[in-house]
């Protein structure tokens, strides 16, 4: 903790020193530059003073509450060490104690001094938890009485008062919401050409809160959100708080538009083929080639408009689909997959999006769905590098997945909101709703459960569902630091738990075939992603009956 205060320390005073660079060397420009913008010029650069001093103010006080923090959590370790060292000596005199008597008084009188000695401790112990308690809730009353900073710089930006008339609670909205104003004030061509000259603004954009940004383009007029969508469609398609069919334009356009290097890439991998290939010879395609042409036919797909691409960044990994009319669904239904899922998952004749799409058709349009994947997941590999054994990749993909539900939350406030999540993608749900994304009802289908410590939504329903031989539950609730998930789905307090239907352990697989009950275990794991009914049908009726109810009551 100490070290970390003097890093924030060192931190500040760095910006301090950069900033009275900065104002020295810029208040020598009257001497040197002469020019009737050199006055304008001077005076804007002269706001960079008060926003130093607001950053430094802050600062200061982060530093204060953790040294403070350091000192309170060094009183409460020497009780800690005290109580370590009492236990040692008692165990270390406890060998010398003479043989227990035979007197029952004396059984009595010994069993009641051990009584009193342990009620002792365990009042001292838990002493030591409040004092641990204590010192980290007055560090977060402290770091939270820090306020906001209101950074002169971009108050006095050039911006359209009547556009961003609600306050902004964010520093990163105060950053975004200018830059895309300045987008929004150009035409396509003009906003394509200013995001050129300055990629950075991209990152900062997307930093802005999601209900910020869908409450900035609600005000956007139509002309001015379709020059950004036909302009600027890799940032629109994946902002989060744009508009659901505005961002399946955008990425519709994207894809479009990224066909023709596809198709130019894929002739050369043919050329290189064929120059390989004897005449008459029938080899297989490379997996390459096989690969270039799935993912062919399916942005083929997208820019016909036979399916809707709500996100899509292929250097991150991110791939999000929709399906159904947000123009009528009164419930938006988001599935997220879990282990061994990429971009090619989307692909072919047997997409992982079909969960997501039957639960749309069959609630004739009363349903959106989306089948997302924010990020790259666990991959089941023999080295065991980077499989779902290691909870960070839960910890990587929250605070996206909590930025796409709140991003369709603030597009449209009014859909009933429920997350089917499978296998791995439980613990993302569950630490999704620290960073704030939090749905009506979370369906857990054969998921892992959380990291811990954990504790639900008290506004959100909770359903779990798993075979009795499903995979998971050969390691279901163990956990050690990066290894594993301590809580179960079914664990949850107020937990509905849904029958799947799935047979149980077959005695004779257990008599000597095990390979085939990992067989069975997985089959039956990967079941509850299945959109065939003779398969899933119980799981895939529940979620309808739930998604059923809510529309209708």
């Amino acid at each position: 903790m100490r070290r970390l205060a003097a890093s924030v320390d060192t931190a500040s005073s760095a910006m301090r020193l950069s900033t009275d660079h900065a104002l020295f060397t810029w208040g020598l420009l009257p001497g040197v530059y002469h020019a009737p913008e050199a006055t304008p010029l001077q005076q804007t650069m002269r706001l960079l003073g008060p926003a130093a001093s607001e950053i430094d103010t802050g600062l200061r006080a982060a530093r204060a509450a953790i040294e403070t923090l350091a000192d309170d959590l060094e009183v409460v370790n020497r009780r800690r060490d005290a109580l370590v060292e009492g236990v040692r000596q008692h165990a270390a005199t406890a060998v010398l104690d003479l043989p227990e008597s035979i007197d029952p008084f004396g059984r009595r009188l010994r069993d009641a001094a051990d009584a009193q000695r342990e009620a002792s401790f365990r009042r001292d112990c838990a002493a030591l938890v409040e004092g641990w308690d204590a010192a980290a809730s007055a560090c977060v009353t402290a770091l939270r009485a820090i306020p906001d900073v209101p950074w002169a710089l971009v108050r006095d930006f050039p911006i359209d008062a009547a556009v961003l008339t609600a306050p902004s609670v964010s520093i990163l909205d105060e950053a975004a919401l200018p830059l895309l104003q300045r987008l929004a004030g150009e035409d396509a061509g003009g906003a394509a050409r200013l995001l050129r000259e300055n990629p950075r603004w991209v990152a900062i954009i997307r930093r802005g809160r999601p209900e910020a940004v869908a409450e900035w383009w609600s005000r956007l007029p139509s002309e001015a959100a379709s020059a950004l969508v036909s302009g600027v469609p890799a940032l629109i398609g994946n902002l989060d708080g744009v508009g659901l069919s505005d961002r399946v334009a955008a990425n519709r356009a994207r894809a479009a538009a990224y066909l023709s290097g596809l198709r130019a890439k894929r002739d050369r991998a043919l050329g290189i083929r064929g120059s390989i290939d004897t005449p008459g010879s029938r080899a297989k395609p490379s997996a390459g080639l096989v690969g270039l042409n799935r993912e062919l036919a399916y942005l083929e797909a997208v820019a016909a408009g036979h399916k809707q691409l709500y996100a899509w960044d292929p250097r991150h990994g991110s791939l999000i689909e929709m399906a159904g009319d947000p123009s009528t669904a009164k419930s938006a239904l988001f599935v997220v997959p879990g282990t061994n899922t990429t971009t090619d998952s989307f692909y072919g004749e047997n997409p992982v999006t079909r969960f997501a799409n039957w639960q749309a058709v069959q609630a004739s349009g009363a349903v959106v769905s989306f089948t997302v994947m924010t990020g790259p997941m666990p991959q089941l590999s023999p080295l065991m590098l980077d499989g779902p054994q290691l909870n960070t990749f839960a910890t990587k993909r929250a605070p996206e997945y909590s930025a796409f539900i709140r991003g369709v939350s603030a597009s449209r406030p009014d859909l009933w909101t429920m997350s089917y999540e499978h296998s791995y993608a439980g613990a993302i749900g569950s630490a999704a709703e620290s960073y704030g994304g939090t749905v009506d009802a979370r369906f857990m289908a054969a998921a892992v459960g959380a990291v811990g410590p954990y504790v639900p939504s008290p506004d959100t329903a909770y359903y779990a569902a798993q075979g009795p031989d499903d995979i998971n539950r050969y390691y279901a609730g163990q956990r050690v630091g990066y290894l594993g998930f301590g809580i179960t789905p079914e664990s949850f307090p107020g937990v509905e738990v849904v029958d799947t239907g799935l047979p149980g352990f077959d005695p004779w697989k257990l008599a000597g075939a095990s390979p085939l009950i990992v067989k069975d275990s997985i089959e039956h794991h990967n079941a509850l992603m299945s959109d065939d009914e003779k398969v899933n049908g119980p799981v895939l009726k529940a979620v309808r009956r739930i998604l059923a109810k809510e529309i209708y009551e």
